[in-house]
């Protein structure tokens, strides 16, 4: 009886330990965490709050929006919403949601889960409204949203003052008792229902835990580490040496490097940018136009493109990239001809003396090797340069608002080919963006009336039509377009990257061999 037992439960033991075996080798190990390098510390994780690259690029795995953009950002797919209809005109679009889909906190998505995300963005009498915290997208969002109504709970429809689809996949859903419990601020408690979810942040890391109920799947990694390295050279460091997976803008003067290490590929990605030295068009020296254009003609784009960009540049002709619908190869602005330079120069009184103030930050070291060339053409025309480095964005901003320059470096960049992101918010009179103060009837009334429904390719025609008068006020010296380069692991298989540099799938289905 005794030998009975003892040998029923070493088969029991066996087999428990068996089982036991076969799960350990079935679930992710340390070797399958994902590690991402940022340029910068992260600072808030609530997706309302900031539109900070590296605060992003993690919101990006803990959030889903009601859509989401193809890799390519040509077309609309289903996200949290399965399937929608939009009315004739553009301007209603009915969003039919997924039924059982959990929020990190269990909670589950419904139409009002949806509304309270869209209206804590822009409307002030929403009790999730917080006006002691940024709120970036609250001119947009209320310039955008006319009404939201959900007629029962898997039904959202959005009412908009104009047509701009591809906004449904920029507003991330939150939790709604989340938004309850922490009074509308969730940058240290974010719940959203992405692949993964928030397992601690100390510092400048950020550690993500794969949340086992995701609509997308349980993704197959282990967990996703996020370190915030400044340090370009320490970030590429640790990319050849096989200490994290993914690095985003990887400074050209890095490419050999890279190119030779076995561990790394290089990935281009984005191009939808551009770089351009803004000019302060309330500036009496620059209030006239032939001193602009010598500004443009002095530069030589091409040089700085080829030269600093070593193959992932291209010499801007407008504000509009050539991959971005509306971009038009007539349109471009004046040529670069140092002779003409200085020959407007002298016709403008300003033959000799003239001195200019740049303001910039360089938060890779090419923006500053750039300054450096911009420098130099137009001190070569007889334009003299002082430089105004600020250490940080932030400081760079506060700088700008003074009005003390002439000349500002900046970059503008979107996630969705639509030439009315480049256009409006740079160069509508009334946009905050528009720091270089454009004031132009023309501008505005094509701007506004682009807005209004119409038909697709007509659509593209006035802002390709706009996109020509700015080129003609010469508002800014239009530099280049950056095509941003990604180091990637060879460990990692199956990352697509989108246009943005964040994997298209958020990691559900990537793996680490």
């Amino acid at each position: 009886m005794v030998l009975r037992i003892g040998i029923r439960f070493t088969v029991l033991l066996l087999t428990a330990v068996l089982l036991l075996s076969s799960l350990v080798s079935q679930a992710p190990g340390t070797d399958d965490i994902f590690v991402q390098v940022l340029a910068d510390a992260v600072t808030s994780l609530d997706p309302a709050q900031s539109t900070k690259t590296q605060d992003w690029q993690v919101t990006w795995l803990l959030f889903d929006a009601l859509t989401q953009l193809s890799a390519d950002a040509t077309q609309m797919l289903p996200a949290l919403a399965e399937r929608w209809e939009t009315s004739t005109d553009g301007l209603t679009s009915t969003f039919h949601l997924r039924k059982n889909v959990r929020f990190h906190d269990g909670t589950f998505v419904d139409a009002e889960a949806v509304k309270a995300s869209y209206e804590r963005r822009y409307l002030p009498t929403s009790p999730y409204y917080t006006p002691d915290k940024p709120r970036p997208y609250e001119k947009i969002m209320s310039d955008w949203v006319k009404e939201i109504r959900t007629p029962d709970p898997h039904t959202v429809v959005i009412t908009t003052h104009y047509a701009r689809p591809h906004q449904f996949a920029q507003v991330s859903i939150v939790s709604l008792r989340a938004l309850r419990e922490q009074k509308g601020d969730l940058s240290r408690a974010p719940i959203g229902t992405g692949p993964f979810r928030l397992e601690r942040w100390e510092g400048k890391e950020i550690v993500l835990q794969p949340f086992s109920e995701s609509w997308h799947g349980r993704p197959k990694l282990a967990a996703a580490r996020f370190v915030a390295q400044s340090d370009d050279a320490e970030s590429v460091k640790r990319l050849a040496a096989g200490e994290s997976h993914l690095g985003l803008n990887i400074p050209s003067d890095f490419y050999e490097q890279l190119r030779a290490n076995p561990r790394v590929k290089l990935l281009p990605y984005g191009g939808l940018n551009t770089m351009f030295l803004g000019m302060q068009l309330d500036r009496p020296l620059l209030k006239d136009r032939r001193v602009r254009e010598a500004i443009v003609r002095a530069v030589d784009r091409e040089r700085i493109a080829t030269v600093l960009g070593r193959g992932a540049m291209i010499a801007s002709r407008s504000i509009l990239p050539p991959n971005c619908p509306g971009f038009d190869s007539a349109i471009s602005q004046p040529a670069y001809d140092p002779d003409r330079a200085r020959a407007l120069l002298r016709d403008a009184g300003m033959a000799s003396g003239l001195r200019l103030r740049l303001l910039y930050h360089n938060p890779l070291e090419v923006w500053s090797e750039i300054v450096y060339a911009v420098q130099a053409d137009l001190e070569k025309v007889g334009i003299g340069v002082e430089l105004l480095r600020a250490p940080s964005w932030t400081a760079y901003h506060v700088e700008r608002k003074k009005n003390a320059h002439h000349l500002y470096l900046y970059s503008w960049g979107v996630s969705a080919p639509d030439p009315e992101r480049f256009l409006y918010p740079l160069f509508y009179s009334q946009s905050e963006n528009n720091f270089g103060g454009l004031t132009s009837k023309r501008i505005d009334q094509l701007l506004t009336e682009a807005r209004q429904p119409m038909e697709a390719s007509r659509r593209l025609r006035v802002f390709s039509q706009a996109n020509g008068f700015v080129v003609e006020e010469i508002p800014a010296l239009f530099l280049v377009h950056r095509i941003n380069m990604a180091g990637v692991s060879t460990k990692l298989k199956g990352l697509e990257l989108n246009l943005e540099g964040l994997p298209q799938d958020k990691l559900a289905t990537v793996e680490i061999r």
